[in-house]
């Protein structure tokens, strides 16, 4: 016990460092626990007090070995804080899930990097940036998805149907009546069977009209398949 309390005192600016760090990373973990991510309270602290165990030993080497200008050994701070960002760069791109129709992960990728800055800055006892630094991104995470800022949404439309080619101007005309944007199309037609099909790429600003086109489509007995993601 009493080697524990000598060692407590003898380290005991790194040691509220490391406890001011898991602090910090713990509050942005909250928020990604909170909607259900999965590197949440215990993965942002790990990665914040890992990334200022790394600059904490650092220094501690650089006084203990009373380096210097002239000292043969050279331990730049620097490149030990490039290390730990590159290393978490890995960490982040193992939550990013990306399939065909859309990314997910990325936000929680950043938190990660940035959870490891917040490390950095706080092993270095840099405390008024790291807490400054967690403000800010609690802000950003907190408040500014709910600002009312509009953005395109994208859908995949699958038509399949036996006739004339034509059918696909007049799905067309409608979708441009309701301000649909086509990026990209696929168009097929078998002519011995008469089978069409149609993969159109859409983009639209305002959601509310996608789902009155689609169920339209869908309920017009000329198509025998319609389907959108």
């Amino acid at each position: 016990m009493n080697e524990w309390m000598y060692f407590v005192n003898a380290n005991d600016v790194y040691v509220i460092r490391l406890l001011v760090a898991m602090v910090l990373g713990g509050l942005v973990g909250i928020e990604r626990q909170v909607r259900g991510r999965p590197a949440g309270l215990r993965t942002n602290i790990l990665v914040c007090l890992g990334s200022a165990a790394v600059i904490i030993a650092f220094q501690k080497l650089f006084f203990e070995l009373h380096l210097d200008a002239n000292s043969v050994v050279r331990m730049d701070p620097a490149r030990a804080a490039a290390g730990v960002i590159t290393g978490i760069g890995f960490l982040g791109a193992g939550t990013i899930i990306k399939s065909k129709d859309f990314v997910r992960g990325l936000t929680t990728a950043a938190s990660i990097w940035v959870v490891a800055a917040i490390g950095i800055t706080t092993g270095l006892g840099e405390y008024g940036v790291s807490v400054v630094l967690t403000g800010l991104v609690l802000i950003a995470l907190y408040t500014l998805h709910r600002l009312p800022i509009k953005s395109d949404h994208y859908y995949l439309l699958h038509l399949i149907w036996h006739g004339d080619i034509d059918l696909l101007d007049e799905v067309i005309a409608q979708l441009h009546r309701q301000n649909f944007r086509i990026k990209g199309r696929r168009i097929s037609r078998q002519p011995k069977t008469g089978k069409c099909e149609a993969v159109l790429d859409l983009r639209i600003r305002e959601k509310q009209y996608e789902n009155s086109l689609f169920n339209r489509l869908q309920s017009d007995e000329r198509f025998d398949e319609v389907s959108w993601r």
